[in-house]
């Protein structure tokens, strides 16, 4: 039981991982992206009806984050060009969003409701057959997805993107951006950049929720992308503490999960579970804060 509930954990976990890894380098930048619940809406959909056209699973995924990119940059031209608010076009962001899938899934599908496609080609997944035989090695390190291996790696990819000439750019133009002008540097272009991969992880957290599942329903992220940002404020610049939130966080999706399947509690109380400690979080972080400011707000 606590194996099972540790490996869905784990898998809850990494779509919020990957949406709060992109998050996290437009905050690094000094430009908080908050539109990641509308992007990972917008690529569940748009991947599970490409594969499903396509038949094709990779094609879905990557047009799902080619999009999710344009939504991302769309994000950063209204706020640099027209002078928009970033927060209120981010918020604009997810409310069209979730009224757009809906449409769309009206006009292409007929639907507004749960749709399932049972066409799409299954997600290879890679299996120890040395693990076979353990089943908590088994749970734990077996049978992981294409799609969750691709999220490990981001892990390592990001960290070593802070470590490069280019994350240390985009540290400095977060810190000080008139002293990176002065400098020098091309502000717009690394801002840019941070949303560019934004955007494309963000498509990879979308299509991670629906291509496995091989459905859509409206709603499906279920708030993931308000975790993700939770994460990514929470984890700041270094992509291990912006793993360790998600992993809480998932632990907490993975057990409002189990909860609904094992006990009688009222759904309400159950689906708010990881809210409720992503309140907690907050709140433990604030006052760890403010104790190392020596008590000051």
């Amino acid at each position: 039981m606590l194996t099972q509930l540790l490996r869905s954990s784990i898998s809850s976990a990494l779509p919020i991982l990957v949406a709060a890894l992109g998050a996290s380098f437009t905050q690094t930048v000094g430009k908080l992206n908050i539109a990641i619940e509308g992007t990972m809406l917008t690529s569940c959909f748009v991947s599970v009806y490409v594969a499903a056209r396509s038949n094709s699973w990779l094609l879905g995924v990557t047009i799902a984050m080619i999009l999710s990119c344009l939504m991302s940059l769309f994000v950063w031209f209204l706020h640099r060009y027209l002078r928009a608010d970033i927060f209120v076009v981010g918020l604009g962001v997810n409310v069209a969003a979730s009224g757009l899938v809906v449409l769309l899934s009206s006009i292409l599908l007929g639907s507004k409701g749960t749709i399932f496609f049972e066409e799409i080609p299954k997600i290879p997944v890679l299996r120890f057959e040395a693990l076979q035989r353990n089943e908590t090695l088994r749970t734990l390190l077996s049978d992981y997805s294409v799609l969750e291996l691709v999220a490990m790696f981001v892990v390592f990819l990001s960290w070593l993107i802070t470590k490069t000439p280019l994350g240390l750019r985009m540290r400095a133009v977060g810190k000080n951006e008139s002293v990176a002008r002065q400098l020098g540097l091309n502000v717009d272009g690394i801002r840019i950049s941070s949303f560019v991969f934004c955007g494309l992880l963000c498509g990879l957290a979308g299509s991670m929720l629906s291509l496995p599942l091989g459905l859509f329903v409206a709603g499906m992220t279920n708030n993931r992308g308000w975790l993700a940002l939770v994460a990514a404020v929470l984890g700041g610049e270094n992509p291990l503490g912006v793993l360790g939130v998600s992993l809480t966080l998932g632990f907490s999706v993975a057990l409002s999960h189990r909860l609904q399947l094992f006990t009688a509690l009222p759904a309400e109380i159950v689906l708010s579970i990881p809210l409720i400690l992503t309140l907690c979080v907050v709140l433990i972080y604030n006052v760890l804060k403010i104790g190392e400011k020596g008590g000051s707000p």
